[in-house]
């Protein structure tokens, strides 16, 4: 895998508006975030979900290439659950990820070990406090 880097810089922008605002990364364009009750904008807890799902989609995928897996066809979905704490306020109770692969019957062992190595070496599921399962489905 070629080097990573190993800083990411963000900007923040308020619209003026309400909670609506833009995150801002260099040469990327803005993406519009908001409060969970925004549906013209992305909520900072569904981007923490999205996050996660898409760091096991990338390692998935990057260790399926170098394993010589073929994948036929790769979606996945997420959940993350909150839980209220006892001294207020929320947090993630634990994020859960399903990925489906589509793979030849002769690689479906193989797909099992890519799956639990990806899971396994997920820079973002490693740092969260709260536990990342993984409910993969592999059809042949």
């Amino acid at each position: 895998m070629s080097d990573i880097p190993m800083q990411y810089e963000t900007g923040y922008s308020w619209t003026g508006t309400e909670m609506a605002g833009d995150i801002n990364i260099a040469g990327h364009p803005a993406l519009p975030v908001g409060s969970p009750h925004d549906a013209e904008r992305f909520c900072p807890e569904h981007l923490l979900v999205a996050t996660v799902e898409a760091c096991l989609a990338n390692y998935i995928l990057l260790f399926a290439r170098l394993s010589s897996l073929e994948i036929r066809a790769y979606h996945s979905s997420a959940t993350g659950e909150l839980e209220r704490m006892d001294r207020g306020g929320f947090r993630f109770r634990r994020v859960v990820v399903r990925p489906v692969l589509q793979v030849a019957e002769a690689s479906a062992s193989l797909a099992g070990r890519v799956i639990e190595k990806a899971h396994n070496s997920c820079l973002v599921a490693r740092s969260l406090d709260c536990p990342v399962e993984i409910e993969p489905t592999i059809d042949t």
